[in-house]
């Protein structure tokens, strides 16, 4: 494993992201499978372990904590999260923070962030002035280093760090390849290295969508270029794609470290082979940033699959819907082997269920209009059913 060196401390490149911890049939997380991977991380040197409160619902930090309480603490690092959405006063802070310890079985945090800043939580995190709590918390040993998320526009993230860059040591931004230039990621990460802010990278791989690009003209372009061990498949045949989107973000300079959201051990296993490998080459990289620009002509909804909107008050499954649609749109909405309509009015819910209540989009990272998207697939697959397709 390589690490970066951060104050003193040696953190590893690949960090262990638990919002998607492996489940059962039943949707339960299965505690057994999670210690096993925990496991197989810390003794190959993966010691940056990535949770939220918010993430399975509430019960990753719990399964998370059980399976780290089976190790030394000094043998990882720690990393939690204010829900800021969620404070609506500032007792609000210290009750969450007090759980969070609690379900994580430790005394303190090695990192702590701000959860999901962006223009809707920017005003609430400055009027309950909780970024100066977190502070306090720091000072007081229960937090040793203070970082932020984003999910905002390049003029509030600079702003966030101009106010408050002295408290912040670290940030965490959505990199790869295909947000690159769809999202304009590539202005945060410059802005994040005029603050000389060190950055943890989430969606890497966006969600799975850049391990099996749904875009034939992006899997030729990183075929044709992988000429390395970082991007080559294990077999040799044919191009690794999800080491092409970790590897992408791990050459820049300035990576703290990048999560990976690992649901398997086999996932686990592959990512820190990825990560044991040399860097791609500039080749590769190229060839990154034009299947990129193909994936963003075939990619019609640009959902990752976080799932913060799974507390639809209808039960619509939002991401599930979007996956299908957008598999369906890259292969010209047409499937030889089963109906693709039939799938979609499947589902014990879909778009027709939803009561455009609004929840979903306001807890979206992505900002998609959701209730708009719904409609319009919801008419799409009405439309797929008359033609029998």
């Amino acid at each position: 494993m390589q690490y970066t060196e951060f104050k003193g401390k040696k953190i590893s490149r690949l960090g262990f992201g638990t919002m998607r911890l492996p489940m059962d049939a039943e949707g339960k997380i299965v505690q057994e499978t999670v210690n096993q991977m925990m496991d197989y991380a810390l003794s190959h040197g993966v010691n940056y372990i990535d949770t939220a409160y918010k993430y399975h619902g509430g019960d990753s930090e719990i399964y998370t904590g059980r399976a780290l309480a089976r190790h030394p603490r000094e043998s990882f690092y720690l990393a939690d999260k204010m829900p800021t959405w969620l404070c609506k006063k500032n007792e609000d802070v210290k009750t969450i923070f007090e759980d969070q310890l609690s379900k994580c079985g430790v005394n303190y945090f090695d990192f702590y962030l701000v959860h999901n800043i962006d223009e809707e939580t920017w005003p609430n995190i400055v009027d309950l002035d909780i970024v100066p709590l977190l502070v306090n918390e720091r000072e007081a040993g229960r937090i040793t280093h203070l970082g932020a998320s984003f999910h905002c526009g390049t003029e509030l993230f600079r702003e966030v760090l101009t106010k408050y860059g002295d408290a912040m040591e670290f940030v965490q931004l959505q990199l790869n390849y295909f947000d690159w230039e769809y999202e304009k990621m590539e202005e945060f990460y410059q802005i994040a290295r005029e603050f000389d802010k060190p950055i943890v990278v989430m969606e890497p791989v966006r969600g799975g969508m850049l391990a099996n690009p749904m875009s034939e003209e992006a899997r030729r372009l990183l075929d044709g270029a992988a000429s390395t061990p970082a991007c080559k498949s294990p077999s040799g045949e044919g191009s690794d794609y999800a080491a092409y989107a970790l590897k992408f973000v791990d050459r820049l300079p300035g990576i703290l470290t990048t999560l990976s959201g690992m649901s398997t051990p086999e996932q686990m296993e592959d990512n820190i082979r990825i990560f044991d490998a040399p860097a791609m080459s500039d080749e590769e990289h190229d060839a990154a940033i034009a299947a990129g620009r193909a994936l963003q002509s075939d990619i019609l909804v640009p959902c990752t699959a976080c799932n913060y909107c799974d507390e639809c008050p209808s039960g619509i499954p939002i991401s599930k819907i979007f996956s299908m649609y957008n598999n369906a749109a890259v292969h010209g909405f047409h499937n030889i082997w089963d109906s693709l309509s039939g799938q979609y009015n499947a589902l014990e819910k879909n778009a027709k269920d939803c009561i455009q209540c609004g929840a979903c989009e306001s807890h979206c990272p992505q900002k998609i209009k959701i209730m708009e998207e719904l409609q319009k697939i919801d008419a799409k697959y009405a439309e797929l059913e008359a033609k029998g397709e």
